[in-house]
């Protein structure tokens, strides 16, 4: 008997992770105009915990700078980029279908981001959605991020229950690691855009349609 559902938030509640992805090859870019867009895979940076995002811009920008000094400069580019993205308009609203199932048929909803918890509150405020979730736990609150399984481990432990009377949606590498490393039956967000490797999640959705239809077949 399914019990509960968590949900990532970057890629999955909001369309963000590719907008992440996009801020971040910029900034390389603009760190390092030497490097070659066109022979340069940036595809494992999609869904990185924050720790792990510092060390590979490092390496992608070839600086021998700290992790604190690379952050700094990442965080104020990040921010400038992202004073221009309105978080409705990259809302998957159609998980109001799954949030309102779940709600009528006294099922928890939680959030288990690697972003961080001020973050995850602004987003699912601005979207109208922060009160139908009984848990929000972050990245932040534990020492390694995804794919580390713990974010996970200890998201259920607050909801609760058991890895098999929960499903996770996840779209990252990263984060269906963790979701799978925690026991819990993964539907993958489908990505299009970016090379990402959705092979271990259980099942695949398109949209949040499909991952309805998915979890009530589950629930059955």
């Amino acid at each position: 008997m399914l019990k509960a559902i968590i949900f990532d938030m970057d890629g999955v509640i909001v369309d963000t992770e590719f907008q992440d992805f996009r801020i971040q090859q910029e900034f390389i870019k603009k760190e390092n105009p030497s490097i070659n867009p066109a022979e340069t895979n940036f595809d494992e940076l999609i869904g990185q915990s924050y720790n792990m995002l510092y060390e590979t811009l490092r390496e992608f920008i070839g600086s021998k700078d700290s992790l604190n000094e690379i952050k700094q400069r990442f965080e104020e580019y990040n921010a400038i980029a992202y004073q221009t993205i309105d978080y409705r308009e990259l809302f998957r609203s159609d998980i109001l279908l799954i949030l309102k199932w779940a709600k009528t048929n006294g099922i928890s909803l939680a959030v288990a981001s690697s972003s961080t918890y001020e973050h995850i509150i602004e987003v699912l405020a601005a979207c109208g959605i922060k009160e139908y979730f009984d848990v929000i736990y972050s990245g932040e609150f534990v020492e390694e991020s995804k794919p580390n399984p713990t974010i996970y481990l200890n998201t259920l432990q607050k909801l609760n229950v058991n890895s098999d009377q929960v499903i996770a949606i996840e779209d990252s590498y990263y984060g269906i690691c963790a979701a799978k490393a925690a026991g819990i039956t993964t539907i993958a967000y489908k990505e299009t855009r970016a090379m990402v490797d959705q092979s271990a999640a259980d099942y695949l959705a398109v949209d949040m349609k499909e991952a309805y239809e998915r979890i009530k077949a589950i629930n059955k």
